[in-house]
């Protein structure tokens, strides 16, 4: 029927459909199901509340393909059986309810988290009134577009065609919603578009910043590049460089000063610019004749970890110069939406600039060379080779490797672990083991003296599903889903097609990870650059007192 005018308010208020509530239901059990992470409060109700809306949504859409299309409704069940099957379904689902708590606190609890879990039935009625709340949001919303098709359909050149037939309009109000669809994606685009504009504004905001102590330092007075153009992040990283007497406290034995050099994404229009500048800095400050030279990939906003940095200098002795290129300037997780090539296009720009310099010195006069990459730098620093490339390969030239938090879809985390020789996907062995460790605790005393070289070293929580979530865990079961698990994941989590998908992607946006757990790897750093620089002067209690300074050194970026 025709609305002839205002909003049909049957649209909104029409009683809820028996495929939506079976699938409401559905979803509420799914919701709750393991996944890699515990929920806080607040966020554990969202969560249970998406997935009652979007089971209400799928079982609504199958009802309406069976009768509509399919023409089923000769076998569509009486009153009594639906009362039935709902009572059923939703007693389940609500039964379920205590058995999911225990597991959030159980896992809360093992991960020394803070235990913020509500009942039962505060968890069971604040999930379905928000999923009732934002089911009739939805409902409003479809009022709306076809309030829209029918005025479509009432006025201009499609009036008489809708005339002819009214069934027509359906037609019109399909069309209305796909271009509702179409805005609504526009609209996000545009979103993406003001908020990097917003984070380049922030970006080049020198005021509060202070250049303090740089020395030689990119951005100080013996450096061509401005301190104002080296970017938010750049200038927090070039202003907290570790002393040599620090560094001498912290190991008990001599120490330089190092040097820290960035490039800022202002400096220069293109990547390889950006890393020409960056080797003109490497050579104006002598780099080449320092003991490690640190090539490093930062994230999506050009941030450097304190700790990350930090334990590089101490472990090096301060006998090293790390140089960082910027690339932009959003946080990690809207440059993998808009654009995960960039941070690959700039590191292996870099990267291939720094090694060709490199290879013009003499053998006997070459710095060992490091990289370093964490999260969204890990990928990039990783996109510098091909999948099929080789651990050998690989530390061909680069002898130092230090991949912390891969993303799933890394180049090589995702082809090396796919092709692993032994060891669960958490803890693989990569060829014969030799040259690629995997760091998946922070102690792990059979490796604190290990100072082989080349070494490529992963540092990779089980329960990190930055590491683990890739888009086909919707409809394809992963090895790391296969029990045994890793430490920190329920023994419970097993897959399910598009739940386990849905459950870990939700755990992407969770945050609030304390150390040594999720995408938190604090605690994981000083291990990590000591298994990876592999210095034949480290020791265990020099690793120790590492750990305990570190956090003292840390600097805040705003």
């Amino acid at each position: 029927m025709v609305v002839r005018g205002g909003l049909d308010a049957r649209v909104v208020w029409t009683k809820p459909s028996y495929g939506g509530l079976v699938g409401a239901a559905l979803g509420y059990f799914a919701a709750l199901t393991p996944s890699l992470l515990p929920r806080a409060l607040p966020f554990l109700i969202v969560v249970t509340a998406i997935g009652v809306v979007a089971g209400y949504a799928a079982g609504s859409a199958i009802e309406w393909f069976a009768r509509t299309i399919a023409r089923l409704d000769a076998w569509y069940p009486n009153k009594k059986v639906t009362t039935v099957s709902l009572v059923v379904t939703w007693g389940l689902a609500l039964v379920f309810t205590p058995i999911a708590v225990a597991w959030q606190k159980t896992q809360q609890e093992a991960l020394n988290m803070p235990q913020a879990v509500p009942g039962s039935l505060a968890l069971a009625v604040s999930a379905i009134l928000l999923g009732a709340v934002l089911v009739l949001i939805g409902r409003c919303i479809r009022a709306v577009t076809r309030l829209v098709g029918t005025l479509v359909g009432r006025i201009g050149p499609l009036h008489r065609w809708v005339e002819a037939s009214w069934e027509r309009i359906r037609w019109i109000r399909l069309a209305v919603s796909l271009v509702f669809v179409v805005l609504l994606f526009a609209g996000l685009n545009a979103g993406f578009s003001w908020l990097t504009g917003v984070y380049n504004t922030t970006n080049s905001d020198a005021s509060g910043q202070f250049a303090s102590n740089l020395g030689v330092n990119s951005g100080s007075d013996a450096s061509p590049l401005p301190w104002e153009t080296l970017g938010r992040e750049g200038r927090y990283y070039v202003s907290n460089t570790m002393s040599a007497a620090s560094i001498a406290e912290i190991t008990a034995r001599p120490a330089e000063q190092p040097i820290r050099l960035y490039v800022g994404m202002e400096q220069a229009d293109s990547f390889d610019g950006r890393a020409a500048l960056a080797v003109d800095e490497l050579d104006r400050v002598d780099a080449w004749s320092r003991e490690y030279l640190v090539i490093f990939g930062v994230t999506g906003t050009g941030w450097v970890d304190p700790d990350a940095i930090n334990a590089l200098e101490v472990v090096t002795g301060g006998d090293v110069t790390t140089v960082a290129t910027q690339y932009s300037a959003v946080p990690s997780w809207i440059g993998f939406i808009i654009d995960s090539q960039t941070t690959i296009n700039q590191n292996r720009a870099t990267i291939d600039a720094v090694v060709e310099r490199w290879k013009q010195l003499p053998k006997d006069q070459r710095p060992t060379l490091v990289l370093f990459g964490e999260s969204l730098g890990s990928m990039g620093t990783q996109g510098a080779w091909t999948a099929d490339a080789t651990p050998e390969e690989v530390t061909e030239d680069i002898k130092s490797i230090i991949w912390i938090g891969p993303p799933a879809e890394s180049t090589l985390w995702k082809s090396w672990q796919a092709d692993r020789t032994s060891g669960p996907a958490w803890d693989p062995v990569i060829g014969d083991g030799q040259i690629t460790r995997v760091l998946v605790q922070t102690e792990d005393p059979d490796r604190d003296d290990d100072t082989r070289l080349p070494v490529i070293v992963f540092a990779a929580h089980a329960n990190d599903p930055v590491v683990y979530w890739r888009p086909d865990l919707f409809y394809r079961e992963a090895d790391w889903t296969i029990p045994p698990h890793g430490p920190g994941v329920m023994s419970s989590l097993r897959w399910f097609p598009f739940i386990t998908g849905f459950q870990v992607g939700m755990d992407l946006i969770s945050g609030g990870a304390p150390p040594e757990v999720g995408h938190n790897y604090s605690a994981d750093m000083a291990p990590a650059v000591v298994l990876g620089v592999a210095n034949p002067e480290w020791n265990p209690g020099d690793t120790v007192r590492l750990q305990e300074a570190l956090p003292d050194f840390r600097y805040e970026t705003g």
